[in-house]
């Protein structure tokens, strides 16, 4: 896997998803490889899009978030899924600033030529979240990107497939239900 910190010399063009990525989970396993499936597909590289720190340490800087992995850790379990590249960023007020369509057509489009976005079913992003997946839609048609989402990740377990659901079994000390949320059963 390759991973760019810079965008300035990116050759291809890729079929992406966002996210922090925290644990890669069984639900960013189905989303990575439901992504890698649609990069083949259309001939794509498959990616992800995550930052070095995590967002909600630069919009709350007082909260006490437990990461599951370190970045090297999180980086080594996206590249075991078979990602070719992985866009590093530096979660900053600056980018914190970005609307969903800038963050889409500036960054996404323009500097790593991404063509297909997969968004995860509820996943958000741009200033204050407040645009949802039509918006995504619309934003990536004018830049030439197309945005599909991602259905809700369900194996029968009735479990929920989160990183913040990890890290409440790893701190209630429940450490068999965070290696089955993680797939390391």
């Amino acid at each position: 896997m390759i991973i760019y910190r810079q965008f300035d010399a990116i050759e291809g063009s890729f079929a992406a998803c966002i996210g922090f990525f925290d644990g890669v989970h069984r639900g960013h396993q189905f989303l990575i490889a439901h992504l890698r499936d649609e990069a083949a597909r259309r001939g794509l590289l498959s990616s992800v899009v995550t930052f070095s720190n995590h967002p909600r340490l630069v919009l709350h800087p007082d909260d006490d978030l437990l990461l599951i992995d370190t970045l090297q850790q999180r980086l080594d379990k996206l590249s075991a899924t078979g990602l070719d590249a992985c866009f590093l960023l530096d979660f900053t007020p600056q980018v914190r600033q970005l609307s969903a369509r800038e963050f889409i057509q500036d960054v996404l489009c323009r500097q790593m030529h991404v063509r297909l976005l997969i968004i995860g079913y509820d996943h958000r992003f741009g200033r204050n979240r407040s645009e949802g997946f039509e918006d995504y839609v619309r934003y990536g048609k004018e830049c030439g990107m197309e945005v599909i989402q991602e259905p809700v990740f369900d194996d029968g377990s009735g479990l929920h497939y989160s990183s913040s659901e990890v890290r409440r079994a790893l701190q209630a000390g429940d450490t068999a239900l965070a290696q089955k949320l993680l797939g390391q059963e």
